[in-house]
């Protein structure tokens, strides 16, 4: 097993693969719950959190990252010689216009 570097962070030092091993406890409580009558009742709240936390150890989250669509600008092109506005998506934000 490889362990990998651990970070420093105001003086603590923790792994990603501390944190990992951690959360998949935490799932496992989350699973194994018990209720009333010592019935097992499965926190499953509980378990999708610790499942988006490991998502996000892997980075295949980022909160940062906003859910845009690529957008194509195109203003204009040449046909024959001749000039086609198009005005496809946003204008460029360093025209200056008095409109």
């Amino acid at each position: 097993m490889v362990r990998k570097k651990k970070k420093e962070k105001d003086g603590c030092l923790y792994s990603k693969n501390e944190s990992f091993e951690n959360l998949e406890v935490v799932q496992q409580m989350a699973l194994n719950k018990k209720g009333k009558d010592d019935e097992i009742t499965p926190d499953i709240s509980i378990f999708l959190k610790a499942e988006e936390l490991k998502g996000k150890l892997c980075g295949l989250y980022s909160d940062n990252e906003k859910a845009m669509p690529n957008i194509n600008v195109m203003g204009s092109v040449m046909i024959d010689g001749k000039g086609l506005e198009i005005n496809i998506g946003e204008k460029a934000k360093t025209e200056n216009t008095d409109d």
